[in-house]
């Protein structure tokens, strides 16, 4: 079965964006050669799911191109948000069980990315639909901000691997622990 993956960036103390969920935190941090390459994880994906506030930033930030053009998106929202012609993106709302099981027979084997935001990925690890956390740990602080994982209850994870890259940043995978 597909594995729900939450991939993502977090400054050290926690955050995805800051109070502007903007990124230039991260846009300012060079990660170096020795970082798992996007492209890399990217050839797992079969699917992606996301927040309508991350779908949103990227509309208005990557105004060129959908990014996930190559694969099925399942956006989650209750409000009417336009989708571009052409592209396989499917506005969902419901249980978190329910939108796992769609996104991962259409990811046909594949993984499932959960792109985010915050309060998307917790909807999952709560429901008990997230597999993996991979976090890239960037080594600095906002303040404030979008948290990485707002949970209203623990969420037990095991480590996979961890990886400080040359750049102070540190790769860390998790596989999230049911029961």
């Amino acid at each position: 079965m597909a594995n729900l993956v939450y991939y993502v960036a977090a400054t050290l103390d926690g955050y995805i964006a800051d109070r502007q969920h903007q990124l230039d935190w991260l846009m300012n941090f060079p990660l170096g050669d020795d970082a798992t390459p996007y492209d890399e994880f990217y050839q797992t994906v079969g699917a992606v799911i996301m927040g309508a506030e991350t779908y949103s930033w990227i509309q208005e930030n990557s105004p060129e191109a959908w990014p996930y053009a190559y694969v099925p998106a399942f956006i989650v929202t209750h409000r009417s948000l336009s989708v571009p012609e052409g592209q396989t993106i499917t506005l969902v709302q419901g249980e978190a069980a329910d939108i796992a099981a769609q996104a991962r027979e259409a990811a046909k084997g594949k993984d499932v990315w959960l792109v985010g935001g915050g309060k998307t990925a917790a909807m999952f690890a709560e429901a008990g639909e997230l597999q993996r956390l991979f976090i890239t740990q960037i080594p600095v602080v906002i303040g404030a901000g979008i948290p990485l994982l707002p949970v209203s209850k623990p969420v037990s994870l095991k480590p996979v691997t961890q990886k400080v890259l040359k750049s102070g940043g540190v790769e860390l995978v998790y596989d999230v622990v049911v029961g």
